[in-house]
């Protein structure tokens, strides 16, 4: 059995993100793809197995596959913006976005059940791989529960529970036999939430280029930076949501940061500065869109900060470059 190879290639990244060599991964797994962007490359479930039961052996932390999950935040919303394509109504998404895990996954079963009070998605996985599957279930739980939420136009409570949960997990994951994702089914009746102001056909590609420029470098900045855009959605996390990410306290982490001389404030101020200098060339974008997109109180603080970066306002850099 194989699977698609692009969230076998997101998972390596994670792995490489969190400071795992990749030779050790190349070294399990010698045949995996040349060309990994290719819409054919496929990966053996056997090998995707092999590469989280190295990466559970190497970090082996409670809900590393909350992190994991979390880790896709941006891909999600790359799929939440194709998936609104495609639907007018929550119940048509979720239809579209139960058939893309079970492709994704194929070893995946996803069983709903529905009353008037409750909704269900039990989540189980046919193959042998009981250890592993930890960490591949409550990944996938964190995906979905994350679409759900960004898709809906309501307020919504989803209610997680897994077999393993400990004192350490979240507050909206519970102890049960099961892997499932319970909420109201009154989700199924709600809107489609209206994220066209987030232009994420454009924004999730420029956030995906920007990680792309960052790669080749192995310091726990630039590690920190591929973990905030990875993170993005799409307004950048704070400092705890990345400290966490890494398994680490908050103090920790800026302990890491600061034997290189850096800390948290300086790195968000550096992705915005570079994700703006996009931004700002594409007039679809409003002002307040990227101050939103950026995670700033208000316009008039963007500006401010644009100005220092720059020399000139947002709307003055788009006369002059509009003019080159």
């Amino acid at each position: 059995m194989k699977m698609n190879a692009s969230f076998v290639l997101n998972l390596i990244e994670y792995a490489q993100t969190r400071g795992i060599d990749k030779k050790l991964i190349d070294d399990e797994i010698p045949n995996l793809p040349k060309n990994w962007h290719s819409d054919n490359a496929t990966v053996k479930v056997e090998d995707f197995y092999k590469i989280v039961s190295l990466i559970q052996k190497s970090l082996s932390e409670d809900g590393l596959g909350i992190r994991i999950g979390n880790f896709f935040n941006l891909q999600a919303l790359g799929l939440i913006y194709q998936i609104s394509l495609q639907s007018s109504s929550i119940t048509e998404a979720f239809h579209y976005l139960k058939n893309f895990a079970t492709i994704a996954f194929p070893f995946l079963q996803l069983t709903v059940y529905i009353s008037q009070t409750d909704a269900k998605i039990l989540i189980l996985a046919d193959n042998q791989f009981v250890k592993e599957n930890t960490i591949v279930l409550e990944s996938i739980m964190t995906i979905i529960s994350r679409e759900l939420t960004l898709m809906a136009d309501i307020d919504l409570k989803i209610i997680k529970t897994s077999p393993n949960v400990t004192a350490d997990y979240p507050p909206d994951w519970q102890f049960g036999e099961f892997y499932s994702l319970s909420f109201t089914p009154n989700i199924l009746k709600a809107a489609l939430q209206d994220r066209t102001k987030q232009q994420l056909e454009f924004l999730v590609p420029a956030f995906m280029k920007l990680m792309e420029s960052y790669k080749e470098d192995e310091t726990f900045c630039t590690k920190t930076k591929l973990m905030a855009l990875h993170l993005a959605k799409p307004e950048l996390p704070n400092l705890e949501t990345v400290a966490d990410a890494f398994y680490l306290t908050p103090r920790t982490f800026q302990r890491r940061l600061s034997s290189e001389n850096q800390s948290f404030r300086f790195i968000i101020e550096e992705l915005r500065k570079e994700i703006s200098s996009n931004l700002i060339l594409h007039k679809r974008f409003s002002i307040t869109d990227i101050t939103y997109i950026l995670g700033y109180s208000e316009p008039a603080v963007f500006i401010r900060s644009f100005k220092k970066w720059f020399g000139n306002s947002p709307d003055r850099m788009r006369n002059i470059t509009a003019l080159i």
